[in-house]
């Protein structure tokens, strides 16, 4: 366990070092190194949706709960959305970073089981961390479940490819002018949930989503994410 708590340690240098200069170097993103998005959905979907999100934001769980399961089944598994996640950090900086690797080993045909259970065990995490209890036996029963082992994982950590993706996720969600999480981006678009006039607002590019004459309010739920999808979705039928 001590060397676990060191290894996300080193791990969390390693993570906000590199991008903490390359922020206050330029806001734009580092491509000299090839990035690849792991996705969901047809290549040709006439939607792309990007998920910037963290394993330690309770809000994201909730989303990728209640909301993602909709996305999924409604638009992603009929071929007229292309999903594509891309994991950033918030605090605690050590949990968020150790699942976007954890789920980065994983590799890409179980990427997504990874996601689904380190979100499924966010609770699980949280409440160990505040018990002081073993946080590595969860993780390792993650790794497991994907197909890794202890030393897989425990190795994943201190690989500077793995390290480095986080970092540059960090510099992609900086250039694209993501200010939380979950942030979206929609056909390109900015997609979140602010404070206007004092009320709960989904908004697309700092306006608020306006969808046949009306203003939508509230929180991103699936009913708001369904009518959004579907209005881009209308927009891009008009458009062919």
């Amino acid at each position: 366990m001590l060397r676990f708590l060191r290894s996300l340690l080193i791990l969390c240098a390693a993570v906000l070092m590199p991008a903490a200069a390359a922020s206050a170097q330029s806001p734009e993103a580092d491509v000299s190194v090839p990035y690849r998005d792991y996705a969901l959905g047809a290549e040709d979907a006439p939607i792309e949706l990007i998920e910037y999100a963290s394993f330690s934001c309770p809000h994201c769980g909730h989303f990728h709960e209640q909301v993602w399961p909709v996305i999924q089944t409604e638009f992603v598994e009929t071929g007229q959305l292309r999903f594509i996640f891309r994991p950033i950090v918030t605090q605690p900086v050590q949990i968020a970073a150790a699942s976007a690797i954890l789920a980065t080993c994983a590799g890409e045909e179980r990427y997504f089981d990874a996601v689904d259970l380190l979100f499924f065990e966010q609770d699980n995490v949280f409440s160990t961390i505040r018990e002081q209890g073993d946080v590595l036996a969860i993780y390792n029963r993650i790794a497991g479940a994907v197909g890794l082992t202890p030393e897989d994982f425990e190795t994943c950590l201190q690989t500077p490819e793995y390290t480095d993706r986080v970092t540059q996720t960090i510099e992609m969600a900086n250039a694209d002018g993501i200010s939380g999480t979950p942030n979206f981006l929609i056909q390109g678009r900015l997609l979140k949930v602010e404070m206007v006039d004092g009320t709960l607002t989904p908004t697309l590019d700092g306006m608020p989503v306006i969808i046949n004459g009306e203003r939508l309010s509230g929180d991103l739920d699936a009913d708001n994410f369904r009518r959004i999808v579907l209005h881009f979705l209308n927009e891009s039928d008009s458009d062919n």
